[in-house]
């Protein structure tokens, strides 16, 4: 079974680079989601029973927005892919992160996370993703936008070539370009 194109690496980027691009990004989450937390409340200690629903959100929508920006930029200087930094990477860590960061400082609520995702309940995790998920992918587009509109066409072309895949380029980019001409 072969990769889809979206989900390979850009090209000259060794595998070590792209795996700390995904482990920073992860510590830019945190880092966006504690730090959000402990200033609008004072301290992140209220972020460790399970039911902390609104600090969550809070949390989730800062860390959002701080790992999509990074994921923007992280693509513009083209370290990850082109599909897995505009959509896998950070919804995926949106959505596990919180969980992992706030279990590594407080330890597991396992009678608090069965209060959530037991019945009716499992549409609250579900909103609170949802919420953090908006901004984060409007603030990707809005630095990608930025910087599509602050360079001009001969650069992207050459960042084009020389960042995406061969296969995704020829696939998405050159056939695009023959069809337009």
């Amino acid at each position: 079974m072969e990769r889809p194109l979206g989900l390979a690496s850009f090209d000259r980027q060794r595998r070590s680079v792209h795996a700390l691009t995904v482990a920073v990004a992860v510590v830019v989450f945190w880092f966006g989601y504690f730090g959000s937390v402990a200033a609008v409340y004072g301290t992140v200690s209220v972020l460790a029973p399970e039911a902390s629903i609104a600090e969550q959100r809070v949390g989730g929508i800062v860390g959002s927005v701080f790992v999509w920006t990074y994921f923007a930029l992280a693509f513009v200087r083209g370290y990850g892919g082109p599909v897995l930094d505009a959509v896998v990477y950070p919804f995926a860590i949106v959505a596990l992160a919180p969980f992992s960061g706030r279990w590594l400082l407080f330890g597991p609520d396992i009678s608090g996370l069965f209060s959530r995702f037991v019945g009716w309940v499992v549409v609250e995790p579900l909103l609170t993703t949802l919420l953090a998920v908006v901004p984060g992918i409007g603030t990707f587009v809005a630095v990608l936008s930025i910087w599509g509109a602050a360079i001009g066409d001969a650069d992207r072309r050459d960042w084009e070539r020389r960042h995406l895949p061969a296969e995704f380029y020829d696939e998405f980019v050159a056939r695009d370009r023959d069809g337009e001409e």
